[in-house]
């Protein structure tokens, strides 16, 4: 980068005390100097990538006659994959994401036929998608109607469990386990491949490539291979074979930070999904894994969906086992040690009972 790099425009944003220094320096640029142009000059940058991408964005809702003009906009925080933002329109604010990675668009597209789908099975019980696309350096964006969160009470967590009993009533539309698109868990890929049985979705679209993607990113650690090999051989089998399972949709990562209370209304929302027709007991797993609802949601929600027997508490660790593989996955060993307890645990169960 040298001089020719730099001109007025970028000159502007740098600070007041620079244009005294600059001239004590009879036009010699010092290190110093340099470097601030620098920053100035990359600061340029991002601010003309924030422009243009707010012009894309307003572009796909003009398209949609969904608003005409943004007004202001605001940096919101909360998540560690998406940026995102609150834009005012002339129509009301909305919810912005946005993501640079190659992969975004995949992402957003998956997130919003989710909660579209959602939103039809449990009116207002998510977000609405509104549009998606691509940005112009690269990565995505989705917009979602706005919604202002407050904290949960007793009586937001019966809500809680009576809508998501309901949303796992709805069936999938084939009879079949799968979706429509891939979805995503955090920044993992989720393949949902159309299947007819739980059994062979679990293992061949969730816990095999989940154990692959292990297996790539840790080389060496044989164990998890070998322990793995007999979870989806042999254990997964085992605890499906007694029970009746429906194609239910599902949200797919409900943990604590996927819910909340919509202010204006006072009920419950799920956001971030990585749905699928799955086993409603899937749903189930990671809500006690980071946090957890209350007493009064699960029982009830077990009014509506009682515990399957035999084996309800193995399976659990069976479903938590693909969410901590896949925090293995993304975050690294600290996880690990939660992975092979699991597997362990399983694998003797399948031993002691024959299997």
């Amino acid at each position: 980068m040298d001089n020719s790099d730099f001109d007025e425009h970028t000159y502007h944003i740098l600070s007041p005390s620079f244009f005294q220094r600059w001239s004590q320096c009879n036009n010699e640029k010092s290190p110093d100097i340099l470097d601030e142009i620098r920053q100035a000059h990359i600061i340029q940058l991002l601010y003309v990538e924030m422009v243009n991408a707010l012009q894309t964005i307003l572009d796909a809702l003009k398209a949609k006659g969904l608003c005409n003009e943004i007004l202001g906009k605001s940096g919101l925080s909360g998540g560690c994959i998406n940026d995102s933002l609150k834009i005012s329109t002339d129509a009301g604010p909305l919810f912005v994401k946005t993501n640079a990675s190659s992969n975004a668009t995949t992402m957003f597209e998956g997130e919003a036929v989710a909660l579209n789908t959602i939103n039809e099975a449990v009116p207002d019980f998510s977000p609405k998608a509104l549009c998606s696309g691509s940005l112009p350096t690269g990565g995505g964006f989705l917009v979602l109607s706005f919604i202002q969160f407050t904290g949960s009470n007793s009586k937001h967590q019966i809500a809680f469990a009576k809508k998501l009993a309901q949303l796992h009533s709805t069936t999938s539309p084939n009879g079949k386990f799968g979706f429509p698109v891939t979805t995503m868990c955090g920044s993992t890929e989720q393949e949902n491949t159309w299947e007819d049985e739980w059994v062979t979705f679990y293992k061949e679209r969730r816990l095999r490539p989940m154990l692959k993607k292990c297996q790539r990113n840790n080389p060496s650690d044989s164990e998890l291979v070998r322990l793995g090999n007999i979870v989806v051989d042999r254990v997964v089998p085992m605890l499906m074979k007694d029970i009746i399972i429906k194609p239910v949709l599902i949200h797919g990562d409900l943990w604590s930070g996927n819910w909340s209370v919509n202010a204006d209304t006072g009920e419950p929302v799920i956001y971030d999904p990585a749905s699928c027709y799955g086993h409603s007991e899937f749903e189930l797993s990671i809500m006690t894994m980071f946090g957890s609802p209350s007493k009064d949601f699960f029982k009830e929600y077990h009014n509506h969906h009682p515990p399957q027997e035999p084996y309800f508490k193995e399976r659990q660790e069976l479903y938590k086992l693909y969410h901590y593989l896949n925090h293995y996955f993304i975050f690294g060993s600290g996880y690990r040690g939660s992975c092979v307890s699991i597997m362990r645990r399983l694998c003797a169960l399948a031993e002691n009972e024959g299997n």
